[in-house]
């Protein structure tokens, strides 16, 4: 099954407008990859009638379903391992200078499925049990898609999933056996807030976070969506705060008012 070049178009116009995401002319092979799926479950006769119902705007949900489909959702816990020790070693700075408040608050954007999140918890769990116990400690976890947060509040995890970078002591001490899966424990779970957000739409009531977690997000965006999204988040970080890009990603050319810094085996940045 094909896109004509006209609906291929329109649906990359879509997606950039409401999502922020960038498409070029050599994907049209993921578009139907992940379209195929709704094309089918709907019965709809092809991906031009599928995309030819959206342009009717009668089916709020088809719009959806579609964005949905063409977010990324690629994850894996502790990813790439020197953010986290380097998150490791920014909490034991920031902790003397948070100690009156006692207030602690991480930002996992694009979460996707939880992993992320989830990581964070266990190392807070696993290096800062005081912490935990007697602060008021927050990880917001957010994404743009709904189905994909539905599952990482459910915290269940395939092996699969569990062998791709989370070490077997983490897998004994914050999981349990369930439905042929692994449910992640209260101890983490209690720690992380889901909520649905869309990084490129208006956002609501954010808090001033400690540590911003924004990797591998920026590369599926266009630089003047990029230098958008990061002025926002340097208003929602405090200043002696951190931001973490993903190890391809970068400010040069985008946004001038963050310091890089060196951290464990990466860098993160700081509003100037």
């Amino acid at each position: 099954m094909k896109v004509s070049p006209e609906q291929f178009g329109f649906l990359r116009t879509l997606l950039r407008r409401k999502t922020g995401v960038v498409i070029d002319d050599s994907k049209q092979y993921l578009v139907i990859a992940r379209l195929m799926p709704i094309v089918k479950k709907r019965a709809i006769p092809s991906l031009d009638t599928l995309i030819d119902r959206m342009k009717g705007g009668l089916d709020p949900s088809l719009e959806r379903d579609v964005l949905n489909a063409m977010m990324t959702h690629e994850t894996s816990f502790f990813r790439d391992k020197s953010p986290f020790e380097t998150l490791r070693s920014l909490i034991e700075e920031l902790m003397p200078k948070r100690k009156v408040l006692r207030q602690l608050t991480i930002w996992s954007a694009a979460c996707s499925t939880g992993q992320e999140p989830y990581s964070i918890a266990m190392l807070l769990n696993e290096h800062f049990a005081d912490l935990v116990a007697t602060w008021r400690v927050r990880i917001l976890a957010t994404d743009i898609s709904e189905p994909i947060l539905a599952q990482a509040r459910e915290g269940l995890f395939s092996n699969l999933e569990t062998n791709r970078g989370l070490p077997a002591e983490l897998l004994k001490k914050y999981f349990r056996p369930l439905q042929g899966k692994w449910s992640i424990t209260q101890d983490c779970r209690r720690l992380v807030e889901f909520r649905q957000l869309n990084l490129n739409a208006t956002w609501p009531m954010m808090p001033i976070c400690d540590i911003i977690f924004l990797r591998n997000v920026m590369l599926y965006f266009d630089v003047p969506t990029r230098a958008t999204l990061v002025g926002k988040m340097r208003k929602s970080l405090k200043p002696d705060g951190a931001l973490f890009l993903g190890g391809a990603e970068t400010m040069i050319g985008i946004d001038t008012g963050y310091e890089r810094l060196l951290g464990r085996g990466c860098s993160y940045y700081r509003p100037k």
